[in-house]
């Protein structure tokens, strides 16, 4: 039995998954919550290193997917990849698509937008599921989930008010209490915040959420529409990703209002991580019918060149090795 591993790094969150290279069945998966952006990629390689070590995954076997420049997408296939640190990288755009090719979700499609609607903010990027090409890709901060929760956490101070809100700890646990209820209301109608407020914890119930948050639901769905009608080709479907697409008021307007197939996959926050770790399987499945060959996929090149727009990772020294 071998297993690979696929590392995706967020804004706010770095997650991995282990998986079997046979038979692509999930073996471990983790995640890291809540850590300074400045320091978001070492997270994500010290939680690389640290299943690697459980997992005895071998360097070579491990694919780490980054968040890159959406206007530099189309210069290069999303399934791109190259090696740095004894590990191949990838955009996060790339693992995505191999995750939704890969079960099938995607059948059909020639074109596909993919909302990637993450902690700091929401990318829409068009592209052929198929080859990797990239016809256009656009990123936005008008919507996400860090901005989502200081919303909530307005309202529940004005309504509920403070007992003691004076340091930065006591702000930062309450924008955790609200992440998690609004992870929670993703399935259930009320969730219960632990907050410094003049009663004791609050309930927080689905419907006031969604009034919350409607306009700016309105505005993200208004900007989504718009990327669609200027694409330079017609959309076959629309593919909602990242955390805040557990929103179900935000899955219900876009069904009830884009005129085109709206999919959200099982666990869509977790998506790219495990998209990564099939590329991984790839991988090892190219090494063996070419094993001097470059680790090149789907049509990418094996040069760190073709990469183009990749952020926050290079094979500095700076990086830890495992």
């Amino acid at each position: 039995m071998r297993t690979v591993l696929g590392v995706s790094v967020g804004s706010a969150t770095a997650r991995g998954v282990a998986v079997d290279a046979i038979d692509e069945s999930v073996r471990s998966a983790h995640i890291v919550h809540s850590f300074d952006p400045g320091d978001h990629l070492q997270v994500a390689l010290d939680l690389l290193d640290s299943m690697s070590r459980d997992q005895m995954v071998e360097r070579a076997d491990i694919v780490l997917a980054v968040p890159d420049d959406p206007g530099a997408r189309g210069r290069t296939s999303a399934y791109s990849t190259y090696e740095a640190d004894r590990l191949l990288v990838a955009s996060e755009l790339g693992a995505q698509l191999r995750y939704l090719r890969g079960t099938g979700q995607l059948e059909g499609a020639r074109t596909v937008a993919i909302c990637d609607i993450g902690a700091s903010g929401t990318t829409m990027s068009i592209a052929d599921p198929a080859t990797g090409r990239v016809f256009s890709s656009v990123r936005t901060t008008l919507f996400g989930g860090i901005g989502c929760d200081e919303q909530i956490s307005r309202y529940m101070l004005s309504t509920f008010g403070a007992d003691e809100l004076a340091s930065d700890r006591a702000r930062a646990d309450l924008m955790v209490a609200v992440r998690t209820a609004r992870e929670q209301l993703s399935r259930l109608r009320v969730a219960e915040v632990a907050g410094p407020f003049v009663g004791g914890p609050v309930r927080l119930w689905r419907n006031t959420f969604d009034d919350v948050l409607e306009r700016s639901i309105g505005s993200l769905e208004d900007w989504v529409a718009s990327v669609i009608v200027d694409a330079p080709c017609a959309v076959n479907a629309l593919v909602m990703v990242g955390g805040c697409a557990n929103l179900p008021s935000l899955r219900r307007m876009f069904r009830r209002d884009l005129m085109l197939p709206v999919i959200v996959p099982a666990n869509p926050e977790s998506l790219t991580a495990h998209g990564a770790a099939l590329m991984a399987v790839d991988a090892v499945a190219s090494r063996q019918h070419h094993p001097r060959g470059a680790m090149s996929r789907a049509g990418g090149l094996s040069a760190q060149d073709s990469m183009v727009g990749v952020v926050g990772y290079n094979d500095a020294a700076r990086h830890r090795s495992a």
